[in-house]
């Protein structure tokens, strides 16, 4: 019998740091962020850049009163986040204990999880979560970056669920690689500019 904690996934040499982006995806995202526009060449870049302009970010700024498609356990307290990928910020924020995922796909099923500040065991095991932000659209963080900070149960309905939606730019990552790219964003040493919260 194989234990949880050998299921966990560890971060990799290689992981989505290495990611080519297009110009489009690289635009779209840093528009929807509200970052100054620079351009970059690898996913790893991006975030980067992301992180080092988001802001002083706080574990009410990843949650939201409203119910979404995106709902967290947190001490037996059930809240809501604004995407997939806030779910994953969640215990780098609390720094404490784990963190329970039960989210809706946009296109079919759901996908849970079970995240630490030391990794992440989903359900089912090939599940996949879009990275990306609508094409060059004006709003707030909330409606032009998190619609498309999703999770799938397969590749396959990544790919159905992309063609369907050519408002946006987006990449599939593995749940590894956007574990890793939520830790990232969330802590990276630049720290913030003290600005909104860009998560």
């Amino acid at each position: 019998m194989i234990s949880a904690k050998s299921n966990v996934i560890r971060r990799r040499t290689l992981g989505y740091e290495q990611i080519l982006v297009t110009d489009e995806l690289s635009t779209s995202v840093q528009w929807a962020s509200g970052i100054p526009f620079r351009r970059h060449e690898t996913l790893g870049e991006l975030v980067k850049a992301m992180a080092a302009q988001r802001g002083i970010c706080r574990p009410e700024d990843l949650i939201t009163e409203e119910p979404t498609r995106h709902e967290v356990k947190v001490d037996g307290r059930v809240m809501h986040t604004f995407c997939f990928v806030d779910a994953l910020m969640l215990p780098f924020m609390l720094q404490g204990g784990p963190v329970a995922v039960r989210s809706r796909s946009p296109s079919s099923g759901h996908v849970t999880a079970h995240v630490t500040e030391e990794g992440i065991v989903s359900s089912p095991s090939g599940a996949v979560v879009s990275f990306g932000a609508a094409r060059a659209e004006d709003g707030p963080t909330h409606t032009t970056l998190c619609p498309y900070l999703n999770v799938f149960p397969s590749r396959d309905d990544y790919e159905r669920w992309a063609e369907r939606t050519p408002q946006a730019d987006t990449v599939a990552l593995s749940m590894e690689e956007a574990f890793d790219l939520a830790r990232d964003w969330i802590s990276h040493p630049a720290g913030g500019s003290g600005g909104i919260c860009r998560c």
